[in-house]
């Protein structure tokens, strides 16, 4: 992905949520990374093969997508490496401003009819959402909570709204 298509991204994934998000260019004084933070954490990527502040860095290939906390400093010293590299520049935006769940509590869902439902036994299945933070807690009609006293969670993109 190019360095200008990264920076789309990452501006159209926080307006999305109403927030105007300033990617600090890198500078001559050593800095080689994009940055851009978010309530205390930054995400960063650079560009491959050259410096950002170089003419057509914007045209380059963006690599070495970064997160970390913004007071977190590596220290070398003691072999701590500060934050978490990510695959894509999408996994990073997800990172620092994670989508909402798509089911709320109190939804009725159904499980799909994909592979995964039927090997697991829930597709075509009723139930209500107890709990949502990104794998949604199901509750299944007729159905008691497990053992651990909670009910077991399920991906997203096996259920769907019953209607």
């Amino acid at each position: 992905m190019k360095v200008r298509n990264a920076i789309k991204k990452v501006k159209s994934h926080f307006k999305k949520r109403g927030i105007d998000i300033t990617i600090s260019a890198p500078t001559k004084n050593g800095d080689y990374k994009w940055k851009f933070r978010h309530e205390g954490y930054e995400g960063s990527f650079s560009v491959n093969g050259m410096h950002g502040w170089e003419a057509g860095a914007l045209d380059g290939d963006a690599c070495l997508f970064h997160v970390r906390g913004v007071n977190d400093v590596s220290d070398l010293y003691t072999d701590y490496h500060a934050g978490s590299f990510r695959d894509n520049i999408s996994q990073v935006c997800e990172s620092l401003l994670p989508s909402p769940p798509k089911f709320t509590a109190g939804d009725l869902v159904r499980g799909k009819s994909n592979k995964r439902a039927i090997r697991q036994g829930y597709a075509g299945k009723v139930g209500l959402v107890m709990e949502s933070t990104g794998w949604p807690r199901v509750a299944w009609t007729g159905e008691r909570p497990n053992s651990y006293g909670g009910w077991p969670s399920y991906p997203e993109r096996d259920l769907e709204l019953a209607t």
